[in-house]
């Protein structure tokens, strides 16, 4: 009865394990700008790397897929202001991860939005994610609001690869090469 017993509580133990643990859903990002309304010349769309359809920087992402309030870790390599950005390595954008700040399950989207507020400046940045049929799309945004006026008005989107846990610690350590 002891052996019975206790095979029964080893497979339950067994069998909750394999459902409990969600695995890391890991995306490599190209940025390419779709809007630039940016009124600032250091920021506008006359500027090479900001055109409408370049690739301005790329974003790594690591979560777990799961439609519940789990942790975003954010990398990206270059930022959009930088034109040299395919030589630099990635940093992290998100430090020890972040909470999501919306989850859609009806549509399947991860919303995560950072904000900065400094004497009439206002800097928001924008990351979605979105998984329609088994693929992912990343959309960035970065506004920047001084005293009122535009300044950067940007909007990126792209189609991710999906990659395994190897392949982005060599992104993370080597940068995207281009």
């Amino acid at each position: 009865m002891k052996n019975l017993l206790g095979l029964v509580f080893l497979s339950l133990l067994l069998s909750g394990n394999a459902y409990a643990a969600t695995k890391y859903t890991y995306l490599s990002c190209k940025a390419i700008i779709k809007k630039n309304d940016s009124k600032d010349a250091a920021f506008s769309s006359n500027n090479d790397h900001l055109k409408i359809g370049s690739n301005n920087s790329h974003y790594f992402y690591k979560f777990k897929d799961n439609k519940k309030k789990s942790k975003v870790w954010i990398y990206h390599q270059g930022t959009f202001v930088e034109s040299d950005w395919k030589s630099m390595k990635p940093k992290e954008y998100t430090r020890n991860g972040v909470k999501w700040d919306k989850i859609n399950k009806k549509e399947h989207s991860y919303t995560f939005a950072d904000m900065a507020q400094s004497e009439g400046s206002i800097l928001t940045t924008g990351f979605v994610i979105q998984k329609i049929n088994n693929e992912y799309f990343n959309t960035t945004t970065f506004t920047w609001n001084k005293n009122g006026q535009n300044q950067i008005d940007l909007a990126m989107d792209q189609k991710c690869s999906v990659v395994d846990k190897k392949d982005l610690k060599l992104f993370l350590k080597n940068g995207v090469q281009y």
